[in-house]
């Protein structure tokens, strides 16, 4: 069902959102941290962050956060979506072992972050957007290497005024994740850390 309304919403809709720039691209050759959560029975969200350059020469950080809300009787569907680049002082550890996130959105830079919460009515087929809600972001991610993987991603969403592209390839291993998003106490169940070679994330305004 879900899915079904989300399809539909995509193809109905192409939105202006408020927007703080028209073109992001982020090189993210180095860790990263990531990890998904459903948080009710029509909710949930992925977060990821990752360095932007080689361990010892980093000069940024950068992270993506996309969060999907419908309401309990599917009448309205929410998506929140946040990209920008992060102080990498924000995100901290030298190896997999550990990586730490620390960062409070509301200090993200208008000029290299785009912010869209957009709430779509099924009744009305009114479509009403704004900047996303800020918070903190506090999470620890430890590797436990239960599973491994290596990862080759091409991939292109358009979510309201933006479209995210995402060439990633990269080793991946399963973690142990503990902190709060947004306020929202984090599980561990879809938590992965691992090291970018080479990818790419890029989002423009449409």
């Amino acid at each position: 069902m879900k899915s079904m309304l989300l399809a539909t919403l995509m193809m109905l809709i192409a939105i202006s959102a408020m927007a703080q720039t028209t073109h992001l691209k982020f090189t993210q050759d180095a860790e990263f941290a990531s990890l998904s959560q459903t948080t009710g029975p029509n909710s949930s969200f992925t977060l990821q962050v990752s360095r932007n350059a080689a361990t010892g020469s980093t000069t940024s950080a950068s992270m993506n956060y996309l969060e999907f809300d419908f309401a309990a009787d599917f009448s309205s569907f929410t998506f929140v979506q946040i990209v920008g680049a992060i102080p990498s002082s924000a995100f901290t550890g030298q190896t997999t072992n550990t990586l730490s996130l620390n960062f409070d959105t509301s200090q993200l830079d208008p000029a290299t972050s785009v912010s869209q919460s957009c709430t779509f009515d099924f009744t009305t087929l009114i479509q009403t957007c704004g900047p996303a809600p800020t918070g903190l972001l506090s999470v620890v991610w430890k590797g436990n290497g239960v599973i491994s993987s290596r990862v080759a991603i091409i991939r292109e969403d358009t979510l309201g005024a933006f479209t995210t592209k995402l060439h990633q390839h990269s080793d991946n291993s399963t973690a142990s994740a503990q902190g709060s998003v947004f306020g929202v106490t984090v599980s561990a169940a879809g938590a992965e850390v691992g090291t970018n070679h080479s990818s790419t994330m890029e989002i423009t305004h449409n």
